[in-house]
């Protein structure tokens, strides 16, 4: 990366060099992309910042952000190892180019505003992760999903393989999410983030799990916030269209009905958002929850 490409970057590799792993304690690369997050960002750093586990490098992507998240990525750098700023086409851009920089032997993708649910949490996955490869190259534990405004508590999601294989949610396979996963470096030495807008980890994840099983370890990773772009019915065609993009290429079995109900799906939250708008369609998304006996997602502020 040269400065004329970003001429905003730093962070603690700029002057001390990189942190190097063992095999007992393997270096673990976290990416975080971010754009406009300073209201949000410390969660983040804070959680990062506490760990008892020693060998992370954390790089942060940051897309030519104007509220301030600049400032306080170069007020954080004895946390941040690498930090770069300038414009990118989206999050996948953002993790290809944090990619060029990451030396660890597994790399975790978290949000802005996430936050690592305990001091402990590395400490406790290394021991998986430095036995993990070959034999394994997703390890994935499970996730809370908090709401972005107030962080209320909403769910808890930790569903082993074995529940997830061969199982499917829409046009595509039952996947971890990637907060909660690990992924061995030599993923990308074979695959890129494809230019999505959305289901760019799904085209990661399909990839890996059709060579390979992943680990699950009964371990909360992460507190995830509920919202953002993946999550807006405003996306949905994109999505859809994201999906069958990714159905294609791996040739997956998606089984007809599936394909018919995810499609009917989409078209209905179209047409609500359209002629009842955002919060209708959010209300009724939660009262689908409620029949279920689950707990409102979509109304949590």
């Amino acid at each position: 990366m040269t400065d004329e490409l970003f001429p905003l970057y730093g962070g603690r590799e700029t002057r001390q060099g990189p942190k190097l792993g063992s095999e007992k304690e393997p270096l673990i690369t976290i990416i975080t992309s971010t754009y406009n997050a300073a209201a949000s960002l410390h969660w983040t750093i804070d959680s990062i910042r506490t760990q008892k586990y020693q060998n992370i490098q954390w790089i942060v992507a940051d897309g030519g952000s104007k509220d301030g998240t600049v400032d306080i990525l170069m007020q954080n750098e004895d946390v941040i190892d690498f930090w770069f700023s300038g414009p990118d086409s989206g999050i996948y851009d953002a993790w290809n180019k944090a990619l060029q920089h990451a030396k660890g032997e597994w790399i975790q993708f978290i949000g802005a505003g996430d936050e690592l649910a305990d001091e402990f949490v590395f400490e406790k996955v290394s021991k998986y992760l430095s036995t993990a490869f070959p034999t394994y190259e997703l390890v994935y534990g499970s996730i809370d999903i908090i709401s972005e405004s107030n962080r209320v508590f909403i769910e808890r999601i930790a569903i082993p393989w074995e529940s997830m294989r061969k199982k499917w949610r829409g046009i595509r396979p039952v996947l971890p999410m990637h907060p909660e996963v690990f992924h061995h470096k030599s993923i990308f030495k074979r695959i890129d983030f494809p230019n999505y807008k959305i289901a760019g980890d799904c085209y990661v994840m399909v990839h890996s799990v059709l060579r390979k099983d992943p680990l699950f370890i009964n371990i909360l990773i992460d507190k995830m916030t509920h919202g953002g772009v993946s999550t807006s019915p405003d996306s949905a065609n994109i999505i859809y269209e994201e999906l069958k993009e990714i159905s294609k290429e791996f040739s997956l079995p998606v089984p007809f009905k599936n394909r018919m109900l995810y499609f009917l799906k989409v078209k209905l939250k179209i047409f609500v958002l359209k002629y009842l708008g955002l919060r209708f369609l959010n209300i009724m998304a939660d009262i689908v929850r409620l029949i279920y006996f689950k707990k409102r997602k979509w109304t949590v502020k």
